[in-house]
């Protein structure tokens, strides 16, 4: 079995993982990507619900840390 690596050094204020003008790859990712923008709606119908899942899964997926389905 695999033993992970930690990325911190146990400080209890936690770790931050790139900066603001940088850029972050994930999962072996050809070109690290900047951090994207996700405009949700202004309210809780359910389509708005629905675009808004749909806008988060979709910026996930740019990261690639879903598949997009």
């Amino acid at each position: 079995m695999a033993t992970p690596q930690q990325i911190d050094d146990g400080r209890g204020d936690g770790a931050v993982l790139g900066r603001s003008s940088g850029k972050l790859g994930f999962y072996g990712l050809a070109t690290p990507i900047v951090k994207p923008t996700v405009t949700l709606g202004a309210g809780t119908t359910t389509t708005l619900l629905k675009a808004d899942v749909l806008a988060i899964t979709t910026a996930l997926a740019g990261l690639g840390l879903v598949t997009a389905g």
